[in-house]
């Protein structure tokens, strides 16, 4: 089924050399490849947040209720936007 390429001189020859059934296997390395990068993304993402959340508790500990953590979790995350907000035109 496999065969061992010793020299390829460039890629189109490498890929004539594959047999078929490796060559129907590279859309599919395709896919796990792209797979693999959005969940390394994604799961980098929730690390940051849980870490925002762990250093936003450590600060207020346990003095407010769920609500108002939630949303002290959210204007902790966005800060960036929320600095830049004008106060006088919210009220």
């Amino acid at each position: 089924m496999y065969r061992q390429i010793t020299e390829a001189k460039n890629v189109q020859e490498a890929y004539k050399a594959m047999t078929p059934e490796v060559r129907n296997l590279l859309p599919q390395v395709a896919n796990l490849k792209k797979l693999l990068l959005v969940c390394l993304v994604t799961s980098s993402e929730c690390e940051r947040s849980f870490s925002s959340l762990r250093r936003l508790k450590t600060w207020l500990r346990s003095i407010m209720t769920q609500k108002r953590l939630n949303v002290e979790a959210v204007c902790y995350r966005h800060h960036l936007l929320l600095d830049n907000i004008s106060l006088p035109r919210l009220v």
